[in-house]
């Protein structure tokens, strides 16, 4: 018995420039997931986040979007603050054993 593909899998088999554009981007990416994850463990909207943090809602969702450039640091904290979550930036000259959680 053959497991049925998902939508996502179905997708990248047929588009695959796809993933390679996802792929060209792992910060990005991390980043974005790790943002989304948030917003939504706060059931919050695009726009709620856009209005607590003075964003436009467009912002909020290139901040989301899986490609693109790397955010400013001062926007991520921005979006960070109006979902009431927490941040932290670790600058080393020793290596750093990173949580899961972590974005590297």
């Amino acid at each position: 018995m053959t497991k049925t593909k998902s939508f996502r899998e179905q997708m990248l088999e047929a588009r695959p420039e796809i993933a390679e554009r996802e792929n060209a981007f792992p910060r990005k990416r991390a980043i974005a997931m790790k943002l989304r994850a948030l917003r939504d463990a706060r059931g919050m909207t695009q726009t709620d986040v856009a209005e607590a943090s003075g964003l436009t809602q467009s912002a909020v969702a290139r901040l989301e979007s899986l490609t693109g450039q790397i955010p400013k640091l001062e926007t991520i904290e921005r979006y960070v603050e109006a979902c009431d979550g927490q941040m932290a930036l670790l600058i080393s000259a020793e290596a750093i054993d990173l949580p899961e959680a972590a974005v590297a």
